[in-house]
């Protein structure tokens, strides 16, 4: 009797390990799987960083050994909705593909004035609210009622400062019913419209989808870099607080990253064509260089990464 009663607890025991071995396996499995909400290909080249978390798949656990500062091809980017949110870049070395957290690599920058940031740590300002009231606020005309991206726009004013524009703006706001939601400059990023409703700044077909913000104009190398490097943090933080990915504007209306000009050209509804000489002008002659919509792009990507 002993000998069956001491085989039916060790029946039992056996059946309670195996359901706590399920159950402790399917919360370890739920709680490292990645669950992928958005992925877009890039061509990027970038660096590891030092104790890179590196895995041989986005659902891998086991880590893989790549050497600390391994140069390597980032293709793809997977934007995360059950690991804090992050972002995974899918690499590859030596011919092999892997997965690592963003934050966990360095991208090599093409344009110089993307470098001189890249070495400057990417610097940024940190965004200031100062909301007004003045502003109609209508929502997005999209299904989630979110923003689908950001819209770059310069002043077009030479020696103008973001408290004449933002004066400027507020003063003839009822007559000329145009507004953005931002200004920024090479120190400050100066919220003034709720990016929770939309901004009259790019015409019919891109003021119900987009965060709009007003670059006004630089003249130093040091200036003018340092605006770009608050305007690709600007972004890339909207875009991060939506969940969206970091892709240039595209002829049939997708991708997150517009200047008014590609509205004008793609969507229509306005004419304006900045901020494409401001840009241009301004890197030539403080940079000898070039700079446009794809070098922004890749230094959204840079801010966006550390996120």
């Amino acid at each position: 009797m002993a000998k069956r009663k001491k085989k039916q607890n060790l029946i039992y025991l056996s059946l309670i390990i195996i359901v706590v071995a399920i159950i402790g396996g399917s919360w370890f499995y739920s709680h490292h799987t990645r669950e992928v909400s958005n992925s877009y290909a890039v061509s990027e080249t970038a660096t590891l960083s030092s104790g890179a978390r590196v895995y041989n798949s986005l659902s891998a656990i086991q880590r893989a050994n790549l050497p600390d500062q391994a140069l390597v091809k980032v293709n793809r980017y997977y934007l995360t909705s059950n690991d804090n949110d992050d972002t995974y870049a899918r690499i590859t070395y030596n011919g092999k593909n892997y997965f690592v957290r963003a934050t966990d690599i360095e991208l090599k920058m093409n344009n110089e004035i993307n470098s001189y940031l890249t070495q400057s740590g990417l610097p940024h300002a940190k965004i200031t609210k100062q909301i007004l009231s003045i502003f109609e606020q209508r929502g997005y005309s999209t299904s989630s009622g979110n923003p689908r991206g950001v819209v770059i726009h310069d002043t077009g004013n030479e020696n103008s400062t973001i408290s004449s524009e933002v004066s400027y703006m507020k003063q003839n706001y009822s007559s000329t019913r145009v507004f953005v939601h931002t200004f920024i400059d090479n120190q400050q990023i100066i919220n003034i419209a709720d990016t929770k409703y939309m901004a009259e700044g790019a015409g019919p077909y891109a003021n119900p989808y987009f965060v709009q913000f007003e670059m006004p104009h630089e003249y130093t190398a040091a200036s003018f870099a340092n605006q770009l490097g608050n305007a690709a943090y600007y972004t890339a933080y909207i875009l991060k607080q939506n969940n969206l990915p970091v892709t240039k504007g595209t002829k049939d209306g997708g991708g997150t990253v517009w200047t008014h000009a590609m509205i004008s050209n793609y969507l229509g509804g306005t004419d304006h064509e900045d901020p494409i000489s401001y840009w241009s002008t301004a890197a030539r002659k403080l940079f000898g260089t070039t700079y446009n919509i794809n070098n922004f792009v890749e230094l959204v990507q840079a801010y966006y990464n550390q996120m």
